[in-house]
């Protein structure tokens, strides 16, 4: 599943802890190109010039809410999980989409590492449910 050859992962989070774990967890989901942002202009900046092949977003950055982020990854497609502990108490949310996945901060590991293949192999997981 690496991403070598592929666009890279957009990871929005301010908190540089979380960060550097969830860099370490997409490593272990096999990719290696993930550019990470902690601010709102940063990511707005990157993406001006790239399209990630998935993002991982936090709801709000250092300066700004993510919600304009989330519906320009929406107009191109791009999947994206919402990474975060801010939700309203009715589970919903204006970044949830029908390309998006939410996990509650803090996540396990492995529901991370499978909503994201979910997000970026969503055929392939589709096939091999229904295979036997």
């Amino acid at each position: 599943m690496e991403n070598g050859g592929h666009e890279p992962v957009l990871l929005l989070e301010d908190q540089a802890l979380i960060a550097m774990y969830m860099e370490e967890l997409l490593h272990e989901a096999g990719f290696d190109s993930i550019s990470t942002h902690s601010s709102y202009a940063a990511a707005i900046e990157w993406l001006q010039e790239n399209t990630p092949e998935l993002a991982i977003i936090e709801t709000r950055l250092r300066d700004e809410p993510c919600d304009g982020i989330a519906e320009m990854l929406a107009d191109r497609g791009v999947p994206y999980i919402v990474h975060s502990v801010e939700r309203d108490e009715g589970r919903n949310h204006p970044l949830m989409g029908t390309k998006c996945k939410w996990l509650d901060k803090p996540c396990d590991p492995d529901e991370f590492v499978k909503a994201v293949k979910e997000c970026t192999f969503p055929a392939a997981e589709m096939h091999f449910s229904n295979v036997g």
